[in-house]
């Protein structure tokens, strides 16, 4: 992201994708906010709710909440992909929580590169997710990667293409009004699942 930038958003799961402590039985709905510290970092929390699960002392069910990071290790030249380091759900490295109570931890490089073409722009990235330490590797395991197209005549619209290291998502990002995003699409090519942000 632009230095200094902020996103705030949202993002659906749908059943039986959402996984929270091996649970499989319900939707969820992933809300983030996510801030470019720096030109070549952003840092990340995000707060993921199964959905028809109530907040509850008696069940000990309350909504997990993790922090991350992203920093850019090195910066896309000509012919050169960026580099980028991630680590999620970390705050078990530092003791702050169990290591079985984290439920999206991943660590991960990931290299990124755009490519112009006459008709539109590709964006292609790929990454691998590995353990660290005790923090085994959750959210992401092993390969992961996508491309997203944006055409020159409407470039609104982007199109949409990732494997998230468990299945394959498709869809489509329309920017409506000014920053505000609009995500529609399917996990794991079967299920309907949707996102949107707003950029400040």
């Amino acid at each position: 992201m632009e230095d200094g930038q902020l996103v705030i958003g949202a993002a659906f799961i749908p059943k039986p994708y959402f996984q929270r402590f091996e649970r499989r039985l319900n939707p969820g709905l992933n809300t983030y906010v996510t801030y470019a510290l720096f030109p070549f970092m952003e840092v990340m929390f995000r707060y993921t709710h199964e959905l028809n699960v109530p907040v509850s002392f008696e069940t000990s069910y309350f909504p997990d909440r993790m922090f991350g990071f992203r920093a850019r290790l090195l910066k896309e030249k000509k012919y050169l992909p960026a580099l980028v380091l991630g680590l999620q759900d970390a705050s078990a490295i530092f003791g702050e929580t169990c290591l079985i109570c984290s439920n999206y931890t991943a660590t991960y490089f990931v290299g990124s590169k755009n490519i112009k073409t006459g008709f539109g722009n590709f964006d292609l990235s790929i990454g691998y997710a590995f353990d660290f330490k005790e923090l085994k590797a959750k959210d992401y395991k092993g390969v992961f990667g996508g491309v997203s197209f944006t055409s020159f005549f409407y470039d609104d619209l982007s199109i949409l293409f990732e494997h998230n290291s468990k299945g394959i998502n498709t869809g489509f990002k329309l920017n409506l009004i000014s920053k505000f995003n609009l995500m529609f699409g399917l996990w794991n090519l079967e299920k309907p699942t949707f996102a949107f942000n707003y950029l400040f």
